[in-house]
């Protein structure tokens, strides 16, 4: 049974966004679109793998996706672990294409697509470090020592699987998502001991679910941009054309003629993933391109945001979210 499900792709969308708010030569353009399509590729990978899952039996497996967790050192995200009485199952889900050679002599994924090689990082290691991690954790949370499994799971059915040595362990740790069913009553018959109550099973989900702390990355930071490089003005609700005039009380867009009341959110949005959850009526000011400071004042107010501070120092908290249908 499912007890997690995937997490809203937050940092994707925030790519997204900061792709729409930079011109089209910018030098961090292709960077940002290669991200964008590596975590599309990710996203389709993780959810891929509902359907071999969905043969498991619910009554004996929790399903938990997309933990990201603290050992008391440093962060750890694991794709999906699947938690029974008898042992813990780590997947780290791999959605390349291409020939993916497993070369553990230099402790690296080669990807060779039309003549081209690329290196990743070993998954194989990955996974090593995650099982070590999930097993310190579990040790403060006082859990009984459980096996603890880990399998890599090529998503994508193109991708040609090869190894430079160690073809059978490799074999064994690396497999298509179609055979995740069978080689999970593989590991039924390996571990058919109970090792873990039902209570330190639900104790287990319980606590990762409270531990669990969603990636939340300054894309700003992240590709050493300036928030001066982000274009600025409220994006029409009907073409997306920057930047709308504010006319009498509402927006007005000059490519197509558009009027909208609450064009503004979607822009105060982008500010609060692009830069800060916190704003200023001077800064609402610049980055909305309104003239009026008591008409921002007033466009501020209305939302009825959590504000500190007071006259020219006020800070309006941007803690609410806005559909983009």
């Amino acid at each position: 049974m499912i007890k997690k499900d995937h997490d809203p792709p937050q940092h994707l969308h925030k790519l997204n966004l900061l792709l729409n708010r930079l011109p089209s030569n910018h030098l961090r353009i292709e960077e940002i679109n290669e991200q964008i399509a590596m975590h599309q590729a990710g996203i389709a990978g993780e959810k891929s793998l509902n359907f071999p899952l969905s043969f498991l039996d619910d009554k004996r497996f929790s399903i938990y996706h997309d933990l990201r967790l603290f050992d008391g050192v440093h962060y750890f995200q694991i794709d999906t672990l699947v938690v029974t009485q008898h042992y813990l199952l780590i997947l780290e889900v791999k959605n390349i294409s291409g020939t993916l050679m497993f070369d553990p002599a230099f402790n690296q994924l080669i990807r060779i697509s039309d003549t081209k090689e690329e290196a990743f990082p070993n998954p194989l290691t990955q996974v090593e470090r995650q099982r070590s991690q999930l097993r310190a954790l579990l040790q403060k949370i006082n859990i009984p020592e459980v096996p603890i499994e880990t399998l890599i799971v090529v998503a994508n059915r193109r991708a040609v699987l090869k190894a430079t040595e160690k073809v059978q362990f490799i074999s064994s740790k690396v497999i298509r998502s179609e055979y995740l069913p069978t080689k999970v009553k593989l590991l039924d018959k390996q571990y058919s001991d109970e090792r873990l109550t039902v209570k330190e099973v639900r104790k287990i989900g319980r606590t990762f679910v409270k531990l669990h702390e969603p990636l939340d990355r300054d894309v700003l930071k992240r590709f050493s941009i300036s928030r001066g490089d982000l274009l600025i003005g409220v994006a029409c609700p009907s073409c997306d054309r920057l930047a709308m005039l504010r006319l009498h009380g509402r927006w007005y867009c000059e490519t197509c003629g558009t009027y909208s009341r609450d064009a503004h959110l979607r822009a105060l949005q982008d500010y609060a993933l692009l830069v800060s959850k916190e704003i200023t009526n001077q800064e609402a000011r610049r980055f909305l391109r309104m003239d009026s400071g008591d008409a921002a004042t007033r466009l501020l107010r209305s939302l009825n945001l959590e504000s500190t501070g007071s006259t020219k120092g006020r800070r309006y908290k941007l803690d609410f979210e806005v559909s983009r249908n």
